[in-house]
């Protein structure tokens, strides 16, 4: 992380570490609140600029299957900040041991699996499809790992499996230019999220999970692509 912003969020730590412990005694629905407070008021302390657009996009009566790209550290951060619905994530279980983010990350019910083995994804696949058919929004960063620029990784085989089990909508999520914390390059301050239209799998026959898999990581390595190209002309 560049130092100009450890320097800035370091003041914050404290007053968030006491918070979570407080909010794990709460429900859900007020961590979610809190947490979005917080992820606010770090993007300002660290003097970020968020635009935000389709918010319209997502539906307020279906239960949502995010789907984002993962470019940095403060991709969380710029979702809980921006997203009109609650939302927990599916998380490596490395980040459930991490100071301060893994305790807010249990208080919003996000779900943690090892990767890594069998029978962790399986675990996951099962878990994320019961908590959406509870109606529970998740969201998931399909590319498994940081890209730490534009350009994306591949999609991980299954990621959108918990969505075509529960027979949710889809929403994809493009993050720009989030991986100002990971680089030490001078780029923009001016961050923007994007929420895109929604994937009714219910509305499906037998929806091809590959093709859509596919078709999500191109359009947003395009969304990307395109705002790329604005901000360089500019």
């Amino acid at each position: 992380m560049r130092k100009i912003f450890m320097v800035r969020a370091l003041p914050f730590l404290p007053a968030a570490w006491v918070s979570s412990w407080i909010y794990a005694k709460k429900s859900e629905e007020e961590s979610q609140a809190r947490l979005k407070k917080w992820s606010q008021l770090i993007l300002k302390v660290l003097g970020l600029h968020l635009e935000i657009e389709g918010q319209e996009n997502i539906p307020k009566d279906r239960t949502v299957y995010f789907v984002s790209n993962h470019q940095g550290t403060l991709d969380p951060a710029l979702i809980l900040a921006s997203c009109p619905v609650p939302v927990a994530f599916i998380s490596k279980k490395e980040n459930e041991k991490m100071p301060i983010f893994g305790r807010w990350a249990q208080n919003i019910g996000t779900l943690h699996f090892d990767r890594d083995s069998r029978e962790g994804n399986v675990h996951m696949l099962r878990e994320a499809s019961r908590k959406l058919k509870k109606g529970k929004n998740l969201l998931i960063f399909p590319e498994g790992t940081r890209s730490k620029a534009d350009a994306m990784h591949e999609f991980k085989a299954g990621a959108l499996l918990p969505a075509y089990m529960a027979k949710v909508v889809i929403v994809p999520v493009v993050l720009h230019r989030s991986y100002i914390l990971d680089v030490n390059e001078k780029i923009s301050k001016n961050l923007k999220i994007e929420y895109g239209k929604p994937i009714d799998l219910a509305s499906q026959d037998r929806p091809d999970q590959e093709m859509c898999a596919k078709q999500l990581h191109d359009w947003i390595q395009g969304r990307i692509e395109i705002s790329a190209e604005t901000s360089d002309s500019c």
